[in-house]
């Protein structure tokens, strides 16, 4: 509040200084105009309606009433608005004993033409012209019309002067002394330099502020004042003269082009205040109308009649200062909060505007003398005007800062009430966040419990069937020795494998570790390939296993991780494809840290459609449904691939395959290379030829539903337990000897396929360990 009232108290103070200025006694050699003997004598006047009327019939029109020259009264040297051309006749007078250089001048800028005629030698000669054309670009051009003679003591010289005008005309000729002329024409720069210097730092300001404050208004007031500038900087003559002297009809056109632009810019200024005060304005289509009219003008001005738009002007600048009138009373008493200083605003116009108007009309009363002046325009007018201007700012800024206050505080009062709400909000949120954590964590745990005890179970079978698998091996020949070794590798990998899923699971599914160790690569895939053959059988699916170059011998890698990605993917690939082909492509390439390794899993099978599924690499996501799929082998084996520093890459299409593919970098022990040739090819298995088909007798409906029931949910145990049940039962061994198979192959979906079937059943009866194992 101090600081605005600090900037109101200078603005305040620079207009004081203004009217002081206005009132001070004047020195007396600037005083010195056109005191003394009489410099004009016999002014008459004539208007040539037709405009075209030449010299040498104006001379010759006599001084009547009726038709010819008529005495020059102050009325008749202000015709206002007229397409005529005036006609002013005079005689320059010398009454001194010197001989004296005399200034002939029409007090009056807004004048389109005018040509000084004088008899050179018993001829009319034009002496002058206005606006001068051609003149030295060192030499000042003239802000008025003006004639410079040089009489001898006691010449008389006829004059006569053609005035033209788009615009009101002041027509009253003046003739000064030469060094009189000099003296009012610095006197009327000083304060012309004061008051237009003062409207271009109030337009200063006004930006300033703006910028600062971010407040548009600002912006347009510093527009509006601006265009005040330079229209009184036109009426004066300083834009003809300084700014586009070599544009004459640019001169004419440009004072009313920025009274329109500066009432325009007022009517936004109007408006901006409103909507930013969120007031309704009573008659605002009024005002948009108004200011569509003054835009047609601004165009007018330029390009058109420039008389028919210098009215047009001046009766819109009417309506609109009795439109502002009753807008500012009717806002003052709504009490609106920019009602009052609208009011002030308007009120000081009009009291600009009146001031202005009663000095032309040299009406002004005894009591204001003082406002009074021989500079032409008036410079005390001018003056007020401006400190009018500043009087306005002034307020506006007040306003302003009185807005800001205000909306200071109710920020800071909106900021406590928002933090006690935040605050009551984070305190709920907090409580209902524990709650959840402490459901997810007991929901984590039960997931965990539930693993170990499907580990559990999964080690029971599998340490049975090894045992078998020994047992076996004792009397087993050369060939089936090879089969049932593959067989005990096997279970011995699940196992590790459900040792890893604990980890796994209570790690919260972080990436796996990776542990390189030399390994035998050749072998290592071959005994993979053993394992796809097996998981190709039980959908009649082809296995090809197709190496394209040379492999090393030995490699630096963790071979139960890739073995753990390639069974993933195998296993993946063969259970969505039926009766298709699973390849296993591998190719080797030689850098200098060691060798880049590229296998690919490709199958012939269902597709996906990866611009749908674009997540498949994520936990727990099913490309399809399917029994005893968890959603986890792709997760798994991307988590690996990306912990050997690779990427796992898919591509696939609905109805033809799918393919994983993927590269890993790791070092060589040895320079030993094995050729494709050499490379150990797995064998599909042979199968039995197809014996006699008997009828199978199933066990009853009951105990098949029970089975199906284990089957559904991978109850490896019960299955086991439900085929001890019915293994003495005579007939029941084909059937049983199928669900065994299924047992074997871990094929819980080819169980439910199974007891679904209608169709009879192979009848496999019971065969010697030899035939089994081959």
């Amino acid at each position: 509040m101090r600081e605005r009232c600090k900037a109101c108290a200078v603005l305040f103070r620079t207009a004081l200084c203004f009217l002081l200025l206005a009132c001070m006694p004047l020195p007396a050699a600037w005083a010195a105009t056109a005191a003394g003997p009489e410099l004009l004598e016999d002014v008459s006047i004539f208007e040539d309606t037709t405009a075209a009327m030449p010299l040498e019939a104006i001379v010759a029109l006599p001084k009547s009433d009726r038709g010819g020259f008529v005495p020059a009264t102050k009325a008749r040297l202000n015709p206002g608005f007229s397409r005529s051309a005036w006609w002013v006749r005079l005689t320059l007078v010398n009454h001194d004993n010197v001989e004296r250089p005399i200034v002939l001048a029409l007090h009056d800028a807004r004048v389109d033409r005018a040509d000084f005629y004088s008899p050179r030698s018993g001829r009319w000669t034009l002496d002058a012209v206005f606006p001068i054309t051609g003149i030295d670009a060192n030499q000042a051009p003239p802000r008025y019309p003006m004639l410079n003679v040089t009489l001898h003591p006691g010449e008389k010289i006829p004059v006569i002067v053609r005035v033209t005008s788009r615009k009101t005309l002041q027509l009253e000729p003046m003739a000064f002394a030469q060094e009189a002329w000099q003296a009012k024409e610095i006197r009327a720069a000083l304060w012309n330099f004061g008051f237009l210097g003062g409207l271009l730092a109030l337009a200063w300001s006004a930006l300033l502020i703006g910028f600062f404050s971010r407040n548009s208004a600002f912006y347009l007031l510093a527009g509006l004042t601006l265009s005040t500038a330079l229209f009184e900087a036109s009426i004066r003559g300083y834009t003809r003269a300084y700014l586009w002297p070599h544009a004459p009809e640019w001169s004419a056109r440009s004072e009313i082009l920025f009274v329109y632009l500066a009432i325009a810019l007022f009517i936004a200024f109007i408006l901006k205040i409103a909507r930013g005060e969120k007031v309704r304005m009573p008659v605002q289509v009024i005002y948009l109308a108004i200011l569509c009219l003054e835009c047609i003008g601004m165009i007018g001005a330029a390009f058109g009649d420039l008389l028919v738009f210098t009215r047009f002007c001046l009766q819109l600048s009417v309506a609109l200062g009795i439109l502002n009138i009753c807008i500012a009373l009717l806002f003052s008493k709504r009490g609106t909060p920019t009602g009052r200083l609208l009011l002030v605003t308007v009120c000081f116009a009009l009291f600009n505007l009146l001031i202005r108007t009663v000095e032309g009309l040299d009406a002004l009363p005894s009591a204001l003398s003082w406002l009074k002046s021989d500079i032409y325009p008036n410079p005390v007018i001018a003056i007020i005007g401006l400190a009018t201007h500043l009087v306005v700012l002034a307020a506006w800024i007040n306003h302003v800062g009185r807005q800001r206050t205000e909306a200071r505080q109710r920020l800071e009062h909106w900021q406590l009430t928002e933090q006690d709400r935040l605050r009551d909000e984070v305190a709920k949120r907090t409580v209902a966040l524990n709650e959840a954590l402490g459901q997810a964590q007991t929901s984590m745990q039960q997931k965990i419990e539930t693993l170990g005890y499907v580990s559990h179970d999964l080690r029971a079978p599998l340490s049975t069937i090894n045992g078998y698998a020994k047992l076996l091996l004792d009397s087993a020949t050369q060939s089936q020795a090879k089969l049932i070794q593959s067989i005990d590798r096997s279970i011995r990998y699940q196992l590790t494998l459900i040792d890893e899923l604990l980890e796994y699971t209570k790690a919260e599914l972080q990436p796996l570790g990776v542990s390189p160790s030399p390994v035998d690569l050749p072998d290592l895939l071959d005994d993979i390939a053993g394992y796809a053959i097996a998981l190709c059988a039980q959908q009649n699916n082809q296995f090809i296993y197709r190496p394209l170059t040379p492999l090393p011998k030995t490699l630096e890698i963790d071979g139960i991780r890739l073995q753990q990605v390639l069974l993933n993917l195998l296993s993946n690939a063969s259970k969505f494809t039926r009766s298709g082909v699973v390849t296993l492509t591998i190719k080797a390439h030689k850098q200098a840290d060691g060798y880049r390794i590229g296998l690919e899993v490709a199958d012939t099978g269902i597709g996906i459609d990866v611009t749908k599924k674009t997540d498949i690499f994520g936990a727990y996501q099913q490309v399809q449904a399917i029994n005893g799929g968890t959603g986890l082998g792709l997760f798994i084996a991307q988590r690996i691939v990306k912990a050997m520093s690779g990427e796992l890459l898919v591509s696939s299409k609905p109805g033809v395959g799918t393919s994983f593919a993927f590269e890993i970098t790791a070092p060589a022990l040895g320079h030993a290379l094995i050729d494709v040739d050499d490379l150990p090819h797995p064998t599909q298995p042979r199968t039995e030829p197809a014996r006699s088909r008997t009828p199978t007798l199933k066990p009853p409906a009951q105990d098949l539903d029970e089975l199906a029931q284990f089957a559904r949910n991978g109850r490896l145990t019960d299955v086991e337990d439900w085929i001890s049940r019915f293994a003495n039962v005579p007939g029941y061994a084909s059937f049983l000897d199928e669900v065994q198979k299924c047992v074997d192959a871990l094929d819980f979906a080819a169980i439910e396929a199974l007891l679904g079937s209608t169709q009879d059943q192979v009848d496999l009866t019971s065969v010697d360990l030899d035939r089994i194992l081959t």
